[in-house]
């Protein structure tokens, strides 16, 4: 290692020599003069590429800046949903309405039973969804404007006239008509990237450069807000809210609908593709995927965390004006200004995800983070006494949480991708719900533990926030919740260490082997886009003669080098075993199935006839060039989807089973295939 950055250090040094023997220009303008063409570099690539993307890439840059400006409208919006919560954390619960802490604990409880059976449907719904304008971007329209609506229309609700228990159940038949839209929303959002490249890398960067752009949306409610709130009352008074809904809310909604606009979603599929997923297959597909497993069981680690979040309030809202001895309008406008400083911690932090998602990679990245987290933890409660040094830590540890809005969207679509690349599916929205089902029962638990068992029972925190300013009571409740964080951190690297092994090579071969399989079953659909065919015989081409080289160097390398060539040629084994797929003892039982069950007729098993195509081909070739024709056309598509559905939901199995059979026809046919287009599959 030595060595090697001695070379590099050297190889630099001699560019500059070279150079200033040519130009007679000093190492610091050479410099500067090279930071300059890199830059002229980008602005000349966004200016080419600015509605057709890069070769090799997918999303132009004009889609991107899209997405992101739509993002800035998609926090805005979940910002303010964020205000109304079921915990006594929430100032404008506890504070502003004065609602005590076990009650808020026990309809925080009977909200999260009730959301077990919201997140499957929800789920279901997104995974059967048959949409001109994809699978998440409608929801962008359907489910933001709804959410900002009942958010705005709560804060104006007559709550000085309000019995405590008016206020109560007002606040919980809210918090559960938003449990039916703002979680669409922010799925939507956020998925939505996931499928708008195949490219992993590429995913990265776009959600590098949305997160660097709509963080501004939290750094700017966290400037505003409690300005705002500071000539209102504070946020301890409704009239605040009274504000702040209306302008984040309504306002971002409408700022969101440049996300939906100005994107498309693209997923590695055949070209007659059909999402169609039963609730059940979903779920069991789910189970069992390895990595879902392994990230949902650190996150659920992870949840003892959820009240270190509140030590920031308790200082630097309540703190400051206990220390500082502060008015209410002087506490408002430092907190906001205190607040903007942490929000800044996330723009360094997403310069530099890009760059260490290429050099580590996003498993490492996340260690990383955790590690660093809890050495964030470790300061705050040593320091817990020296306000502004703690200050200095929260900061750190929002600088080393920003990692994952990279890492936890980027992995989840690799996770996605590994799970059609295994069954052949897109399950957005099915695949996490049975781990997310218990994730719900261990956030009960964790919630249970925290609010009641730790601050209210062992500290004392009930509806006594105004306690909260004595140094005396905030200090104790602050170090139990860090305490208990970083317990959580430290658990949650076991699992992920241990079970999530995805490497970024093998991501790649994934990806290169669902272009392979769209492919080959275009081309038994006469469906081929333009250089298909060719791109996934290259794919494999390439990855035989790669194998062949890595072989031949692997006896010649030695530690860090040699562990990288074999995680490469184990990625490029994966490519030139779908050859082979159909050889699998699994596969060669799962087709054996598929026979059995074809042997029988629809009528036979399901008593029903499979219906034509006829009707819904008829239909969406329907004329739109008036308003009334579109009506005309989606009314007529409605009525032939039906049929189709009902057919696609009880012939599922025996869809399947033929699709199989079909498959394994081509795959016997792969040497000619990949040799000559003129091969013909019998139907």
């Amino acid at each position: 290692e030595p060595y090697r950055r001695q070379r590099q250090m050297c190889i630099r040094d001699r560019w500059y020599f070279v150079h200033y023997a040519k130009n007679k220009k000093s190492v610091r303008e050479l410099f500067m003069e090279k930071s300059k063409n890199k830059v002229g570099n980008v602005l000349k690539s966004v200016k080419e590429h600015w509605k057709n993307p890069p070769e090799g890439r997918y999303i132009p840059y004009k889609e991107i800046l899209s997405y992101s400006i739509g993002g800035i409208g998609v926090k805005f919006v979940l910002c303010t949903v964020s205000y109304i919560g079921l915990s006594a954390t929430s100032l404008l619960a506890g504070a502003a309405l004065g609602l005590k802490n076990g009650d808020l604990v026990k309809l925080n409880l009977i909200a999260t039973v009730i959301g077990m059976f919201l997140g499957p449907l929800r789920g279901m719904i997104i995974d059967n969804t048959r949409n001109k304008n994809g699978k998440f971007r409608p929801y962008l329209i359907y489910a933001g404007i709804p959410s900002a609506v009942v958010t705005t229309v709560f804060a104006f609700l007559p709550f000085d006239s309000m019995s405590y228990n008016g206020k109560l159940w007002s606040l919980f038949i809210t918090y559960m008509m938003l449990q039916l839209c703002y979680p669409f929303y922010d799925q939507a959002y956020t998925t939505l990237v996931q499928v708008m490249s195949p490219n992993s890398t590429e995913r990265a960067d776009v959600i590098t450069i949305s997160t660097f752009i709509y963080s501004l949306a939290p750094s700017v409610m966290g400037f505003v807000v409690p300005i705002v709130a500071g000539f209102a009352g504070g946020l301890e008074h409704i009239n605040a809210y009274r504000v702040i809904m209306p302008i984040f809310g309504i306002g971002g909604a409408l700022l969101g609908i440049f996300s939906y606009a100005g994107t498309k979603e693209r997923i590695i599929v055949s070209k007659d593709y059909s999402p169609k997923v039963p609730f059940f297959k979903g779920i069991g597909a789910g189970i069992q995927n390895k990595y879902q497993w392994a990230r949902s069981i650190t996150s659920w680690f992870i949840l003892l965390q959820a009240g270190v979040g509140n030590v920031t309030t308790w200082y630097f809202y309540y703190g400051i004006k206990d220390t500082l001895g502060l008015t209410t309008e002087q506490q408002g406008v430092l907190n906001g200004t205190l607040t903007t400083i942490l929000g800044a911690a996330a723009t360094p932090a997403m310069l530099l995800s890009p760059f260490l998602i290429r050099k580590i990679g996003k498993r490492n990245l996340f260690i990383m983070y955790v590690a660093c987290s809890v050495f964030c933890f470790a300061g705050m409660y040593v320091f817990i006494e020296q306000i502004w040094v703690l200050f200095v830590f929260i900061w750190l540890r929002g600088f080393f949480s920003t990692f994952t809005l990279i890492t936890d969207g980027a992995m989840n679509a690799d996770v996605l991708d590994y799970q059609q690349y295994k069954t052949g599916e897109r399950l957005e929205g099915l695949m996490s719900q049975f781990v997310g089902i218990i994730g719900t029962f261990v956030s009960m638990g964790v919630t249970y533990l925290i609010q009641t068992i730790i601050m209210q029972n062992h500290y004392g925190l009930v509806n006594n926030y105004d306690d909260l300013y004595n140094e005396s009571f905030r200090e104790p409740l602050s170090k139990g919740m860090i305490a208990l964080a970083a317990v959580g951190y430290v658990i949650s690297l076991i699992p992920f260490i241990t079970m999530y092994t995805l490497t970024e090579e093998e991501h790649e071969a994934h990806i290169s082997v669902l272009k392979i399989r769209a492919a080959l079953e275009d081309y038994a659909t006469e469906c081929l886009s333009e250089g298909e065919l060719e791109e996934a015989k290259n794919i494999y081409a390439d990855a035989v003669n790669e194998l062949e080289i890595c072989r031949d160097r692997i006896d010649k390398v030695k530690g860090k080098e040699k562990r990288k060539l074999k995680n490469k040629m184990k990625a490029l084994q994966i490519v030139i075993n779908e050859k082979d797929r159909f050889n699998d003892p699994k596969m060669i039982k799962k087709t054996e199935k598929a026979k059995e069950l074809l042997s029988h007729s629809v009528e036979e098993l399901y008593g029903i006839s499979e219906p034509s195509m006829d009707k819904y081909n008829a239909a969406n070739a329907m004329s739109e060039s008036t308003k009334e024709e579109i009506r005309s056309k989606s009314a007529a598509l409605k009525e032939a989807s039906k049929e189709l559905d009902h057919f696609h939901k009880k012939a599922y199995a025996y869809i399947q089973a033929r699709k199989l059979l079909k498959q394994l026809e081509y795959y016997s046919h792969w040497s000619d295939i990949f040799s000559s287009e003129s091969v013909e599959i019998s139907e």
